[in-house]
């Protein structure tokens, strides 16, 4: 009897710990209403992974501007005005890009998670210091293209070519910020720039 009741026991203690370990796996819960779908809105320690520099460089309006003439209609002094200004941006950006490579290179979001690792915090603080940095560099590079697209649009005088490329740039810009890891901390107040 004795038995029947330990086993009885166990197999009650073991149904009530089921929850519990199904919480504990790795992965994300489905919200209700999901679908059986993992809920992206969970709390992770996971780091985001950031785009490479040679990604951000290729965001350069005045270039997007000049490869797009056809669609704006530019006339080819235009876009020998438009010359200076592309290697212009590239200079004033070189040290950022420059700055945000060296620290992406070295950024690994997987090794910083690893809790096999004894150095597992140290890891994940360095990789957070090293997303502050690339934070910064993201932020100070979406401000600029503020000027750049207006630099841009200023050396173009027809208004339905400046209409056009406002609507380019306004593609680009936006998947310049669709870079920016989701889950990175955002600086406040990123809205539209141009009127």
């Amino acid at each position: 009897m004795r038995v029947r009741l330990t086993a009885a026991v166990l197999f009650i203690a073991t149904l009530a710990a089921l929850p519990a370990l199904a919480v504990a796996q790795p992965g994300r819960a489905p919200r209700p209403g999901s679908d059986g779908k993992p809920d992206k809105y969970a709390p992770t320690h996971d780091l985001p992974n950031y785009p490479g520099a040679v990604e951000l460089q290729k965001f350069n309006p005045v270039a997007l501007l000049i490869d797009q003439r056809k669609k704006v209609a530019l006339t080819d002094s235009q876009v020998t005005a438009l010359r200076p200004l592309q290697l212009k941006i590239y200079e004033r950006n070189g040290d950022l890009i420059a700055r945000y490579d060296s620290v992406q290179r070295i950024y690994n979001p997987l090794n910083a998670n690893d809790a096999s690792s004894l150095k597992s915090d140290s890891m994940r603080t360095r990789a957070l210091q090293q997303t502050i940095v690339m934070n910064a560099v993201f932020d100070t590079l979406m401000t600029r293209r503020q000027d750049d697209d207006g630099d841009a649009l200023a050396l173009i005088t027809d208004e339905k070519q400046k209409k056009k490329a406002a609507e380019l740039l306004d593609k680009q810009d936006a998947s310049f910020a669709k870079l920016f890891p989701e889950g990175a901390p955002r600086r406040a107040g990123g809205a539209r720039r141009r009127p």
